[in-house]
């Protein structure tokens, strides 16, 4: 038992820089848990953060290991010194330049439910984790933002010092906008998809919010109860709505778990 502890110590704070989780904290178990990552960081959920943003951006992934979140996370901190270097020589707006080269490097295929790792290794991304990552490049480049949900969508308004208001959609080729009327046009057309939300038919969520940084993280756990949904892998989908809820509380997770109650009732999650 000592020796199990003392490799849990040296895991947790070699690899992932991170503290031991003691009982009393204990909110997802070893065996709920796809990894030593998810299981540190959804128990030491503030303190995981704080240390390294990265523990939340990658314990989704399953058994992700240290050396591959140290190279995924450098990957990722590589394109931002690059682009801090591009912004410090210029005195012209690089986001568009940024948008098109972000897509075109990290962006291959698209596919819903994907998670910020899956993404970084083979280019699998969804509106969610595409949106991930822009709001953290654009964090760490020092630019003002908002991440906006609507029922089907999340999109980026981005306040671009020199040439003002610009919208980011990850997943659209042409999601870089940077004129008003465009703008606006564009957000309506995502209003309208309201009609092809069952969530909004059934229970009448009209999702319409700012979202954290943090909260798109969380969500990447939202995206995995609607994969095990879609395939009839309820204990899961509500383990992974359960995750969610520890690091957001966006509404969505609530509206999703009263549609798999009504489906299927209230389904135990094994310890």
């Amino acid at each position: 038992m000592k020796k199990y502890t003392a490799i849990l110590y040296f895991t947790l704070f070699t690899l992932f820089g991170g503290s031991a989780v003691y009982a009393q904290d204990i909110l997802v178990s070893k065996q709920q848990s796809k990894s030593m990552l998810e299981y540190y960081t959804l128990n030491q959920f503030k303190e995981a953060w704080k240390i390294d943003r990265y523990n939340l951006f990658f314990s989704p992934e399953e058994n992700i290991k240290g050396k591959e979140f140290k190279e995924l996370k450098d990957e990722v901190e590589n394109w931002i010194t690059y682009w801090k270097t591009e912004q410090a020589s210029t005195n012209k707006s690089i986001v568009k330049k940024l948008f098109n080269k972000t897509r075109q490097q990290f962006f291959k295929n698209y596919s819903e439910c994907s998670t910020f790792s899956n993404m970084l290794e083979t280019g699998t991304y969804d509106c969610l984790t595409g949106t991930l990552l822009f709001a953290h490049v654009f964090e760490e480049l020092g630019y003002e933002y908002k991440i906006k949900q609507l029922n089907s969508h999340v999109y980026i308004l981005l306040q671009d010092p020199i040439l003002g208001e610009t919208l980011i959609e990850s997943t659209d080729v042409y999601g870089y906008i940077n004129n008003e009327r465009d703008i606006n046009e564009k957000i309506k057309s995502y209003e309208s998809r309201l009609q092809n939300s069952l969530l909004y038919e059934k229970y009448g969520m009209n999702l319409n919010e700012d979202l954290s940084i943090i909260d798109i993280a969380g969500l990447q756990y939202y995206n995995q109860a609607v994969y095990a949904y879609r395939n009839s892998n309820m204990p899961e989908a509500q383990l992974s709505l359960y995750k969610a809820s520890i690091v957001t509380d966006s509404p969505r997770i609530i509206y999703l778990q009263a549609f798999l109650e009504d489906q299927y009732g209230e389904v135990q999650i094994a310890k």
